[in-house]
């Protein structure tokens, strides 16, 4: 999918992409919302922000996998 993505045969959603950057910038980034020197709670932000991305990019594998099947029957 991500070598498609890059070569222009498919086009990511802009929602997808937006989650995907900002996740990782804000995983990255040393201030959070909660710090990480708390114990428990500070990972808890950064799991939050890792599951928002992650069911994000589940879902746009899910369209992709039917962008090739139509591609497919074409």
């Amino acid at each position: 999918m991500l070598r498609e993505v890059l070569h222009g045969s498919y086009r990511m959603s802009v929602l997808t992409m937006i989650v995907a950057i900002v996740s990782i910038a804000y995983i990255i980034w040393p201030f959070d919302l909660i710090p990480d020197f708390i114990p428990v709670l500070g990972w808890v932000d950064d799991g939050l922000v890792l599951y928002l991305l992650l069911s994000r990019l589940v879902k746009e594998t899910q369209r992709y996998t039917r962008f090739k099947a139509m591609e497919r029957r074409s």
